[in-house]
């Protein structure tokens, strides 16, 4: 951390990694999936969250994969808020365009391209990170992050993350499924 107006230290890799995967963190509760755990260095850093989506729905699998482009933008958004670019994964540009070319090839949409859907992914992974409330909670998970990481801890609680981001992001109201809307969607 820098001491200077409680801005965060951008030139240390290691917190900037930490922005990163707050992220990433605080796109997955936004979209309701359960924070497993981050895993920090010198494992590869990745946010690990429940994915879950119906069998034999194409439309479930679509909606899953959408949410992990949305999460992957969610970590160079928070980069870009709190220290004014990205430099960090920037490996997760080419899986957002795989995951868009994949998108594209199961779309029914016949005038859709592969970057018109990169592009509104983008577009609505911004969206969520414009709240003053949501930009406010990326911080706080860095720092913890970042601690966690100087005290050796290579994979970081899920739960305890979560309650750092309620902190500050109301929780997600939860889906109402019953059997009937599960039935039609399979």
């Amino acid at each position: 951390m820098n001491a200077e107006a409680n801005q965060p230290d951008c030139f240390d890799p290691v917190f900037r990694l930490c922005i990163y995967e707050a992220g990433h963190a605080i796109t997955a509760y936004l979209l309701r999936q359960k924070i497993v755990a981050v895993q920090m260095l010198p494992r590869p850093p990745m946010t690990i969250a429940e994915k879950a989506f119906l069998s034999n729905s194409w439309d479930s699998f679509m909606d899953i994969l959408e949410n992990r482009a949305l999460e992957l933008f969610g970590g160079q958004i928070a980069e870009d808020i709190m220290c004014g670019g990205t430099s960090c994964c920037s490996g997760d540009i080419s899986r957002i365009d795989e995951i868009s070319r994949i998108l594209c090839g199961l779309s029914t949409e016949e005038e859709i391209e592969s970057e018109d859907i990169l592009f509104d992914l983008e577009d609505r992974a911004k969206e969520m990170f414009t709240p003053d409330h949501v930009k406010a909670a990326i911080q706080p998970v860095a720092e913890f992050l970042y601690a966690q990481e100087l005290e050796g801890h290579m994979e970081i609680d899920g739960k305890a993350i979560t309650r750092i981001i309620e902190q500050y992001i109301p929780k997600p109201p939860e889906e109402k499924r019953g059997l009937l809307q599960l039935l039609r969607l399979a």
